[in-house]
């Protein structure tokens, strides 16, 4: 039996909840929207969420948009809100969950949300950043005060030496 794409994002999340449901219908609206097809490779899709909540699994799963790669943003402003942006064609889109019915449980809010079409759930913005820049490679070196490897673009420099923000703060 073929585990169907919502098992997938399931099983990586760890759990059913609105929140990935969420994510999940927005990623599914971002392919029709902007044309994404499943080629995807590494920084084609970017996205920029306005949310750090469980939504950003399924995102990460269905369009690739992962933190490791550089291609999954937070920057978190408390809204179900996700720029997301196709490199491949240039498309690119602001899509902000609208929907504000009330429900007495969780799982009446997931049961919800899985059975709308994403139309129906999110409205279509202007992004709020234009595309954001491929992600950037840094050497690491030792920070002066510790030895760990630090990205030399998170090290201060200071009285001669390279030092990491945990011993600049401590």
């Amino acid at each position: 039996m073929e585990t169907t794409l919502w098992e997938k994002v399931c099983l990586f999340h760890g759990h059913k909840c609105p929140g990935l449901a969420i994510g999940y219908k927005v990623a599914l609206f971002a392919k029709e929207v902007l044309e994404i097809n499943n080629t995807i490779e590494d920084e084609d899709i970017v996205c920029l969420s306005e949310t750090d909540a469980c939504s950003v699994d399924a995102i990460q799963i269905i369009l690739k948009a992962t933190l490791g790669t550089g291609s999954m943003h937070i920057d978190y402003l408390g809204k179900h809100a996700f720029n997301i942006y196709n490199r491949k064609n240039g498309k690119k889109a602001r899509f902000v969950f609208c929907d504000s019915t009330k429900f007495s449980n969780k799982e009446e809010k997931l049961t919800y949300i899985l059975s709308k079409e994403p139309k129906d759930l999110f409205l279509i913005k202007e992004t709020i950043r234009d595309f954001p820049t491929k992600a950037r490679l840094y050497d690491a070196i030792p920070c002066a005060i510790c030895g760990e490897q630090t990205a030399r673009n998170a090290l201060v420099f200071v009285n001669n030496a390279h030092i990491c923000k945990t011993c600049q703060n401590s």
